[in-house]
């Protein structure tokens, strides 16, 4: 049997050389799996919710370059020989099959969603009955002495300490000498760093509201950052009227399910003003547009079409905005979703993408639906089971193309008034259809910052009075009675916003 070397040493054998690892170069390597500050922060809240953590508390403490960052919770606790396994990389192996309630798996979020962030790396831990102990990463301290060294202590125990003042067990993450954030040289007085700052905590706690809402909103745990609570963020507006949801869909996959939920959410004309921009979420519509996965009830993956679509993949596009779907999976099935070390990143199973596609094809038709016709679906009005529409989307060899609805009372009306001269307004109608301006009418949508016109905005009520007699004196002559005339005036673009002038005639 060869002995034991020191590092940089080759064990030898015949079989094998043992090639461990270079410190000094593997740790500054692992600042750089692609967190955000944002992401870093849930890895270590994923940690305090596994450990049974009723509050969290989050503190930015600026003062330059000694600014620091901590995440404390009431949670567990770590004995001693616990904490110095979590702070070892890789502490346990994602193959280990996991409790139902873990958030982790590659034994790797404490170290790499720390190190991504800061220096320093602090832990302070007390399980029920124990004393509080510390282990300590200094990455400095490690690259000076190329090994693996965890420190005892710190310079950041009054911090740590300070918060089990009002807990008996818990855990506390401090991170210090924060070169990520803090740009060498930065000293407490500079306003703009100081904004800087500032700015990074209003992006953590959007995106904490997102991550967490299911735990916030079920009251099974309180975050604060600086002392104010963190208010959870759902995607569905499942308790507005207007909201359309779909049927629960169980997809079984090996051993555990996949839960499917659709909603369409309401058109902007249901939605107050406070509603609609609380709806949009951090990101804007567009952004939160697409399927929402869960893990274990932790979102993952908050607004994507995680490259499902036929014939080719779908992109993010305005008139889909309101379609959100909600997907729940188990944490037994992470290499099938591809899940990666920042948990912000998930595809699904090849033997289930053709059902997923299906589903959320349905959704997506009936978001564009509502999002094209301002929002006309739910209860009707009237007894008119379908809006008559003045376009129809037709398809012309491969083309999408759009034609006048020949059978709408106003266009009908208007051929049939015309008598010798309906060839002429034939011609203009092809005229109109063959020259519409899709591109034009997408590039203006896309440079404005508002909705699109209501219909006959800014028009005089006299004008559009005069319109409404001429069609309903056309329909009623037609032979149909007067309450079905006005229903199908109500049922009618772009008359049905029109109401109350219909209900003069």
């Amino acid at each position: 049997m060869p002995k034991t070397k020191a590092y940089g040493q080759v064990v030898q054998s015949q079989k094998y050389e043992i090639a461990d690892p270079r410190p000094s170069a593997l740790i500054e390597s692992l600042r750089s799996v692609g967190y955000k500050l944002s992401t870093a922060i849930a890895d270590i809240v994923d940690n305090s919710i596994a450990a049974d953590a009723r509050n969290i508390w989050i503190r930015f403490k600026w003062a330059g370059a000694k600014s620091l960052i901590s995440i404390i919770d009431d949670g567990r606790g770590m004995t001693e020989s616990a904490l110095v396994e979590a702070m070892r990389p890789g502490s346990i192996s994602p193959i280990v099959e996991r409790s139902q309630t873990d958030l982790g798996r590659f034994g790797l979020g404490l170290k790499t969603a720390s190190f991504s962030q800061c220096r320093r790396l602090t832990v302070i831990s007390r399980s029920k009955g124990c004393r509080a102990v510390t282990r300590v990463w200094d990455l400095d301290y490690v690259v000076r002495h190329d090994e693996w060294r965890l420190l005892r202590s710190g310079d950041e125990l009054e911090e740590g300490v300070a918060s089990f003042a009002k807990t008996e067990t818990g855990t506390a993450v401090i991170w210090t000498h924060l070169d990520r954030i803090i740009t060498q040289g930065e000293n407490a007085n500079d306003a703009s760093a100081h904004n800087r700052f500032n700015d990074s905590i209003d992006q953590v706690r959007q995106h904490l509201a997102v991550i967490y809402h299911r735990f916030i909103e079920a009251g099974e745990v309180r975050i604060f950052i600086n002392n104010n609570l963190v208010n959870g963020w759902n995607p569905y507006l499942e308790n507005h009227k207007a909201t359309y949801r779909a049927p629960d869909e169980i997809i079984p996959f090996g051993k555990s399910k996949i839960y499917f939920r659709g909603y369409v959410l309401p058109h902007k004309d249901m939605l107050t003003h406070e509603q609609y921009e609380s709806a949009a979420g951090p990101l804007g519509w567009t952004a939160h547009q697409g399927f929402y996965v869960y893990r274990n009830r932790r979102l993952l993956v908050p607004g994507d079409w995680l490259g499902l679509g036929s014939p080719k993949p779908w992109i993010k596009a305005e008139h889909y905005n309101l379609a959100r779907i909600c997907l729940d999976i188990s944490n037994d099935a992470d290499n099938e979703w591809h899940l990666d070390v920042k948990k912000s990143m998930a595809r699904p199973p090849a033997l289930v993408k053709e059902r997923l596609t299906e589903l959320a094809e349905n959704i997506r038709k009936r978001a564009r639906s509502v999002f094209a016709h301002r929002g006309k679906y739910g209860a009707r009005i009237s007894p008119i089971s379908e809006y008559e529409r003045p376009w129809e989307a037709k398809t012309r060899q491969g083309y999408r193309i759009y034609k006048i609805n020949r059978g709408h009372p106003a266009v009908s009306q208007a051929i049939q008034a015309a008598g010798t001269a309906a060839p002429d307004i034939e011609s203009m109608l092809r005229i109109l259809e063959e020259t519409v301006p899709v591109q034009q009418i997408w590039l203006d949508i896309a440079d404005q910052t508002q909705d699109v016109a209501r219909p006959f905005i800014g028009t005089d009520y006299s004008v559009i009075r005069s319109d409404l007699r001429k069609i309903y004196i056309f329909l009623t002559k037609s032979g149909i009675d007067r309450n079905t005339a006005l229903a199908r005036l109500k049922a009618m673009e772009p008359y049905n916003h029109y109401t109350n002038l219909i209900n003069e005639l």
